[in-house]
């Protein structure tokens, strides 16, 4: 490596950090942060650390610092250990973001960040005990450093990229498919600049490719606050309204478009007598089986978070007999996966749906007439939701 090409490359290396350090700062300083924020935290704190050694490793190699062959050995363990370690916490963030459930086990992190850790612990076993195996005389690494190094980050980014493509094609998944693929497809590309730029070191493209990357997710990130519910990953209100803004027209000559909306009954009971934290379970609870209920559809319906216990769907369906079956199937959902959860109470729907024409000015009139009918959807009699299922 020349001077000119070490003193770009560690310059590349240096804005990069520059940008990781202010995504950082202003991510750590942001209000209401959930469990995937504080995962990419980590992904930034090891991208930082990594390009800094890999700075230093750059220097070495262009002759800046002279370096004993000890020192060398440190830097490429530094570099092989924080490249396994930041692809491990990019692949928990992909999986915890997509709502991957057993990554809610302890274990199972264990298990999936053991890959980085072997891949830690044999580098530096190598560097302790058979520093030839992974630096030649020259001080030039081997192909055995390249693949040890190159494996653990390709096996959790490959991994992730199946499974993000995998969920993309899931039915039930339809809202979010777009985010799925970006989150398969923007790795593969990061991870392919990688390893060219190990085989061949002409240009330091995954410094580059990786910061587009967690510029894009953190702009994701902001995306998902503004129009995400926390609670329940359903739309919020004011992507609602963005939603409708948009003259809604139905795809099929014989199609209408129709708004529900949808309470649930003696919610306030479950409150008083099981507390709010378990209240919030329940609107959550709810959010998935309106989703599982909905994902049967041939069409995409819209689903929202309308406030407190409240949801609303506007979907484009036949007739008012479609509509009709909507609407006990998202009640039976409701109650259904509920009741599988093992809940201590029952969960049902009030709901009440209206034909709506799809342009603003007609909205503040179907909502009206839905919200009549949900109030009397509500006069049938049920049991008492807090007595055990």
């Amino acid at each position: 490596m020349d001077l000119d090409y070490t003193f770009f490359y560690v310059e590349a290396n240096i804005v990069c950090m520059i940008i990781f350090s202010i995504l950082l700062f202003k991510n750590i300083h942001s209000v209401d942060r959930q469990e995937k924020q504080l995962i990419y935290d980590r992904v930034l704190i090891f991208s930082i650390l990594y390009f800094a050694c890999d700075s230093f490793w750059a220097m070495q190699l262009g002759g800046i610092f002279h370096s004993c062959r000890t020192a060398v050995l440190l830097v490429n363990w530094g570099n092989n250990t924080l490249m396994a370690f930041m692809t491990f916490y990019w692949f928990l963030y992909v999986e915890v973001s997509q709502g991957a459930k057993y990554m809610d086990y302890k274990r199972n992190r264990l298990y999936t960040k053991s890959v980085a850790i072997s891949s830690a612990i044999l580098m530096l076993f190598l560097c302790i005990f058979k520093s030839d195996y992974i630096l030649n005389a020259d001080g030039e690494v081997t192909l055995l450093y390249c693949g040890i190094f190159l494996s653990s980050p390709l096996i959790y980014i490959l991994i992730a990229v199946f499974k993000s493509f995998v969920r993309a094609g899931r039915k039930e998944n339809y809202a979010s498919r777009k985010k799925y693929i970006t989150s398969g497809f923007y790795p593969l590309v990061v991870s392919v600049a990688g390893v060219v730029q190990t085989l061949f070191l002409n240009a330091p493209l995954f410094c580059f490719g990786i910061t587009i990357m967690m510029i894009y997710v953190y702009i994701v990130n902001l995306e998902d606050i503004v129009s995400q519910d926390p609670l329940t990953s359903l739309n919020n209100r004011a992507q609602l309204k963005r939603y409708i803004s948009n003259d809604l027209r139905a795809t099929d000559a014989d199609e209408k478009i129709y708004v529900f909306m949808i309470d649930l009954n003696k919610f306030k009971s479950i409150n008083d007598t099981y507390g709010h934290i378990e209240g919030d379970k329940a609107i959550v609870k709810a959010a998935e089986g309106l989703k599982i209920a909905c994902a049967v559809e041939s069409h995409r319906h819209f689903i929202a978070r309308y406030g407190g216990d409240e949801f609303i769907i506007i979907a484009k369906l036949k007739d008012d007999g479609e509509a009709e079956y909507l609407k006990e199937r998202l009640k039976d959902s409701v109650y259904s996966h509920n009741k599988e959860s093992g809940a201590k109470y029952d969960l049902r729907a009030a709901i009440g749906y209206a034909e709506y024409s799809g342009k603003l000015s007609d909205f503040a009139r179907a909502t009206k007439t839905a919200d009549d009918a949900l109030y009397e959807d509500k006069h049938w009699v049920e049991p008492d939701l807090t007595s055990a299922v």
